[in-house]
């Protein structure tokens, strides 16, 4: 009869979790900058994700003001709700953050898909025939840079000062 050695199993997930985290430790960050976010989202939006994805493709990474300006030229449906969702994460950021709209600037947007609505609608000698109604939910996350007070200590220090 053979004899077992009972030894414990760690996992190789575990050991590449662990050392992703250490090496995430050692990647330099730019202690300069603070990245500041307000995140907005709606919920069940009755359109289409491909339709809301072809307006947001198109507003990713640009100011608050050109987005505006970019949403209201827009000839899509999709693009008055995206808008209203805008105005509304930058309110937010300008009355609970203080922050100004001018600085402010989209990072993330996403649409994801959300439940569909299915109806049937009576058609010829008894049928149904099936509606589906897509609905998408729409994440929208405003960011501004703000420079930390070291920084702005550094900037004064090399502006000379002019005595007349």
């Amino acid at each position: 009869m053979t004899s077992f050695k009972l030894v414990k199993y760690t996992p190789r997930i575990k050991k590449k979790k662990n050392e992703l985290r250490k090496l995430a430790r050692k990647v330099p960050t730019d202690r300069l900058l603070k990245f500041e976010r307000v995140f907005k989202a709606q919920k069940r939006i009755h359109m289409s994700v491909f339709k809301a994805q072809r307006v947001l493709d198109e507003i990713r990474w640009r100011y608050y003001e050109e987005t505006v300006m970019i949403l209201n030229l827009m000839p899509y449906r999709a693009s008055y709700p995206i808008l209203k969702l805008v105005y509304s994460a930058a309110a937010n950021a300008t009355h609970y953050r203080n922050f100004d709209k001018a600085s402010l600037f989209i990072t993330k947007a996403e649409v994801s898909k959300s439940t569909i609505m299915k109806k049937f609608r009576p058609r010829a000698r008894g049928r149904g025939y099936p509606i589906k109604k897509t609905m998408c939910h729409i994440t929208i996350v405003l960011n501004i840079v703000k420079k930390s007070k070291k920084s702005l200590d550094q900037s004064k220090i090399s502006i000379p000062n002019k005595k007349k």
